[in-house]
Formats: C-alpha cells, sequence, structure tokens
C-alpha cells in the first residue's frame, strides 16, 4: 500500500459507500492504535468490485506513533489517542466511534470522529478494562465486548505475572443508555445528503447546467454562479451584479493560480470538505487565503503540518515566513507550529538536510538565528529535566 511502512499495522477497518457524510467518493476508514486514515477506492467497472485508488493514506485525525499518548480531543493530527482497540462502528450520522484504551487507569472511553475530522470524547462513557467491537443498537444505545486474558482454570490474571497457559477472550458485554441514531438497515441505500448531492453536481460538469466558466492556467472549470456567490465571499464580490463586469461575463479568469488547487477549492465551496493531498497543501492554503476562505486555509495547513518531516521542514519554513511577509496574519500560526516542530527536532535535519540549512542561512538569516536559539534553550531544559 503507498506510503506505509511494514511495522504498522490496522487494528479496525469499515467501508464508506459513496455519498456518505465522508464525502462524495467511496472510501474505507482505518485504524492503527493511534490514528485513523482514509482510503478512497476507485469507481468500479460495471459488475466489477471497488478497488483501492492510487492515492496514498489520508491521515485524518490523531499521529502514527508509540501508544500511550496525552489523551486529547481536537481537529486531525491535533487529536492524540492513547490504544485504539479493534473494531469500528458507524453511526447513522456518519460519525466514526471508537474504544480508546487508557493502559495507565486500565480505562476504555469512547472517542467521536465527525467526518471533518474533529475529536471528541463521549462524555461519561467510561468503562473499567479492555473493550472492543463497538456496535451502535437500533435502539441508539451503544453495546461494546470485553477482553480479558483467561488462565486455564478460569481465573483471569495478568498474562506476564502468571505462567499458566490461557488466551485472550470476550467473555463480557457491556451496553450503555447513549443516543447515537441508529445505521439504516442493511440492504437500504444510505441516506442522500446535500454534500453528497452537491458533489454529484459538480462531478457531471460540464452537463449544461453551469452559467459560469472559470479559466485557471490551461484548464477550464464549469460552475454555478449561485453556489460561488454564496460559498465563497471573494467571488459574491466579483460576481456582482453592480458595476463589475465580471457579473455579466460568460467566463472569467483566476490568474497566478495553480488548476490543481483550485480543483480543491471547487470541491470544499460544493460539498464542504475535500481531500487535500500533501504536495497540493500549499497551493490550496495560499488560494484559499486569497479567496477568503480561512477555514479552507486552515485545513489545508493542517494537511502540511501532519506531513512535513526532517528532508521538508526548511523548505516549509521558507515558505511560511514568505506567505507571513506577503500575505500576513493567516500563516503566523503555521509558521509558529513548523518553528516548534523544527526545534524539535533539529538533531534530524542537522544530520539528513544541512544542504537545506545553508539555503536557511543565506534567505532567512534572522529565523535561522531564532530557531538556533530555541533549540538551544531545548537542549538546556532537557538536560535540567534529566539532572
Amino acid at each position: 500500500m503507498e506510503g506505509w511502512a511494514d511495522q504498522h499495522y490496522f487494528v479496525g477497518v469499515v467501508h464508506v459507500p459513496a455519498g456518505s457524510a465522508w464525502g462524495p467518493e467511496e472510501c474505507l476508514l482505518l485504524t492503527t492504535h493511534t490514528a485513523i486514515y482514509r482510503l478512497p477506492l476507485d469507481t468500479p467497472a460495471a459488475g466489477g468490485p471497488a478497488g483501492v485508488g492510487s492515492m496514498a493514506l489520508k491521515l485524518l485525525a490523531g499521529h502514527l506513533g508509540e501508544e500511550g499518548q496525552e489523551f486529547k480531543d481536537g481537529i486531525g493530527a491535533e487529536a492524540r489517542f492513547g490504544c485504539l482497540r479493534a473494531g469500528i462502528a458507524l453511526d447513522g450520522q456518519g460519525r466514526l466511534l471508537l474504544l480508546d484504551y487508557d493502559n495507565d487507569l486500565d480505562i476504555t472511553r469512547c472517542r467521536v470522529v465527525a467526518p471533518g475530522g474533529r475529536v471528541s470524547t463521549l462524555p461519561g462513557y467510561c468503562l473499567d478494562g479492555i473493550w472492543i467491537r463497538p456496535a451502535v443498537l437500533p435502539n441508539g444505545y451503544l453495546a461494546a465486548l470485553g477482553y480479558s486474558y483467561v488462565q486455564v482454570g478460569g481465573d483471569s490474571e495478568d498474562e506476564d505475572d502468571d505462567p499458566r497457559p490461557g488466551s485472550w477472550e470476550s467473555t463480557r458485554i457491556a451496553v450503555a443508555a447513549t443516543s447515537f441514531k441508529p445505521p439504516p438497515p442493511a440492504g437500504l441505500p444510505p441516506p442522500r445528503s446535500l454534500p453528497a448531492d452537491l458533489g454529484a453536481l459538480l462531478d457531471a460538469q460540464p452537463d449544461g447546467t453551469a452559467d459560469l466558466v472559470i479559466r485557471v492556467g490551461e484548464r477550464r472549470f464549469a460552475v454555478h454562479r449561485a453556489i460561488l456567490s454564496a460559498r465563497c465571499d471573494y467571488f459574491k464580490q466579483r460576481l456582482a451584479g453592480d458595476g463589475f463586469s465580471d457579473g455579466r461575463a460568460a467566463e472569467l479568469e483566476l490568474p497566478d493560480a495553480d488548476p490543481d488547487a483550485f480543483a480543491v477549492v471547487l470541491r470544499w465551496l460544493y460539498t464542504g470538505g475535500a481531500d487535500i493531498p500533501p504536495e497540493h497543501a500549499r497551493g490550496v492554503a495560499e488560494l484559499a487565503d486569497r479567496l477568503l476562505l480561512p477555514e479552507l486555509c486552515a485545513a489545508a495547513q493542517e494537511v502540511l503540518v501532519a506531513s512535513v518531516d526532517a528532508a521538508t521542514i526548511v523548505d516549509s519554513l521558507l515558505w511560511a515566513a514568505g506567505c507571513c511577509e506577503s500575505r500576513g496574519g493567516s500563516f503566523t500560526q503555521l509558521l509558529a507550529r513548523l518553528k516548534g516542530w523544527y526545534v524539535e527536532h533539529a538533531a534530524e535535519v542537522r544530520r539528513t538536510a544541512r544542504d537545506s540549512l545553508l539555503a536557511l542561512m543565506t534567505q532567512q538569516p534572522d529565523l535561522m538565528l531564532e530557531l538556533m536559539e530555541g533549540s538551544e534553550q531545548r537542549a538546556v531544559k532537557r538536560a535540567q529535566h534529566s539532572a
């Protein structure tokens, strides 16, 4: 699987049909112990099965790392899981329900993931021990199986402290009086949603319903004025009929924009969500800022931060610093987060990307000095903490 290392493995998978709250495309949602991913599926040929898409896995929430991290709610890569257990459930609103085990407290919590990637913890749901296989019942209650180590003879003990043979077994069931909307009965088509229908409308272009063409580079995008005006203040102003010639034009040009980035912007405008490939995150962030779409700009920045590594951090810092100088506040927080990433991984950057540091010294000497000072301060704090 593209972009996936052999040492990592999945503990849960669920199929999501096309036209759901997760987007117009059919996909799989997969979990490791500490992260959630989305894998698009190719549209099947007539009568044939769907296949794994050519796109790489997209991180939806969490971080691919060691278990036992601090529990944290948030959006996308900001969220943290302790140890996600086996099984995934979807409720009738399309939300992902996961059971997250806290090894320190020996309890299991229920984490809820909305289609936009926001992770929250279900209040009041806390079960002693390890629980797996969540399921939403027709009345909206949440059921789960207990998971414990059982020795020969029936005693449950710690497998590391008892030499007797045994096995992990599901010997208990718990049902919590939650109020989740149950999923539709099996065999029925998934309920239609406005984002899915508008996404299908966008995919059908040109079908004769569009009343405007946007030219971006060599590509032409057939769109609907009413949708662009309602969803984007930039186009609302540009398409206004009071004095602007653009308001009556059948074709408009969007200069100095990347066509692939604009395709993502259109998907966002029509459906309220879009997959942002890491290689297009910068272009999407800049274009979203230009088109007065702060939510999309922030989403693209999240993708950039989640995908940065030692080989790309300096280039990302230079780009973010340039955006701060030319565009201002929308990129200030991003630059601060990238600085923090560099300070935390400074030794790795020096080992693997020394040439990029020379570019940083030349193009942004003040920024380089700030990063060096931050790395030194972090080293001093770590030395004091370990003393």
